[in-house]
């Protein structure tokens, strides 16, 4: 198998070739929400070699192999610094540090506005988009969210976003031109498809790290809200796949309806730290950080259903391409053994139009002119 980069600049055309000879290393790094995803280009110095990229500067990188046909967009990347770096065993090095481009420094502007009750989630997300430049992209259900009274002051729109759809259960990322909100726990591309299954068995990795955590375990969880009819402090319920108590989440909610959202929003997230992991193995140009994993031939607890939080793609002049995936436990209770986990992996998400495992690399990385 023939690992392909291609890294097109603002006109679309291809730099790699005019670096044959000086790039060493090409990585990038993809997180499910929130964090901004960043790239690198490892080259052979000293910059006075070739002309550093300005700015701003606008790329595009995809990756693949040869023999499955074009190389995969992993994403449109900004020119952020450079570092210069050298010694004696590694000679002289240039390391161009790139960040998502969708992530630009005017949205950390700090912006003073309010939004009357009555307002939903979804019109104020893709109010606030339209602001940033991107296409608000909600989730149906968050989308029809009546909200309350609403200030921001002094924050920036990413900040304030985040922290509003957190708190109704969601999650937020800037990608790919658009600002994508779905509930906590989906995995969804940009475009709102369902996100295909990585599928990992442990004969491919070449390293792997897993940690069960059992602690905060919590059969119920419980959000208190005030109940303006009655007067009364009442509470929404989340049963929990676990044993233990009640845990009563610290602040009160507005609303029922925010009490219920939170309450879910919290279970899933003690499921999602039931389990940590990751591994490392050949790269899959098609894999998406958020997509469900499906993990076999570990045994229990690590075979079943993940979710990825973080995938690092690194692909070298020499004819490397490797993966490290990073994962959470998801909606799997890592703590807890169950029929539905096995060496054949978990039942759940597509099996035939799976992410699936590459072999090894043993060639050279092919340039696309």
């Amino acid at each position: 198998m023939t690992p392909v980069l291609q890294i097109l600049n603002s006109g679309g055309k291809d730099i790699v070739p005019k670096l044959d000879g000086f790039w060493l290393e090409c990585s990038v790094t993809e997180h499910e929400d929130g964090k901004s995803d960043s790239a690198s280009l490892v080259c052979i110095g000293p910059p006075a070699e070739f002309g550093l990229p300005a700015e701003g500067d606008e790329f595009t990188i995809l990756m693949g192999w040869e023999e499955q046909g074009k190389p995969v967009e992993q994403g449109k990347f900004s020119m952020q610094k450079p570092r210069m770096y050298g010694n004696p065993r590694d000679g002289h090095r240039i390391s161009l540090q790139l960040r998502a481009a969708d992530y630009k420094d005017k949205h950390k502007h700090q912006i003073n506005k309010h939004y009357d009750e009555g307002k939903t989630l979804g019109e104020i997300v893709r109010d606030q988009a339209k602001a940033l430049g991107l296409e608000g992209m909600v989730d149906s259900e968050l989308d029809k969210v009546k909200l309350p009274y609403q200030l921001i002051w002094q924050q920036s729109r990413l900040d304030y976003l985040g922290e509003l759809v957190e708190r109704y259960g969601g999650s937020m990322k800037p990608m790919r031109g658009k600002l994508l909100v779905q509930k906590r726990g989906a995995s969804k591309s940009a475009s709102g498809q369902q996100l295909d299954t990585i599928k990992i068995p442990r004969h491919i990795c070449s390293e792997y790290d897993f940690e069960i955590d059992p602690r905060s375990q919590a059969k119920t969880i419980a959000a208190q809200w005030h109940d303006p009819k009655t007067g009364k402090r009442k509470f929404e319920k989340e049963d929990t796949d676990r044993e233990g108590g009640v845990f009563v989440l610290p602040h009160p909610f507005r609303s029922q309806d925010e009490a219920k959202k939170a309450a879910k929003s919290e279970a899933t997230e003690r499921d999602n730290r039931s389990g940590t992991g990751r591994c490392t193995h050949p790269g899959m140009p098609k894999a998406r950080a958020g997509a469900p994993v499906e993990m076999s031939e570990f045994g229990w607890p690590v075979d079943g259903r993940w979710k990825a939080v973080t995938l690092t793609k690194r692909m070298d002049a020499s004819g490397g391409f490797i993966q490290t995936t990073e994962v959470k436990a998801g909606d799997d209770n890592k703590t807890k053994k169950s029929g539905g986990s096995s060496s054949s992996g978990a039942s759940s998400g597509p099996s035939s139009s799976g992410v699936r495992p590459d072999p090894v690399s043993d060639g050279q990385t092919k340039v696309v002119g």
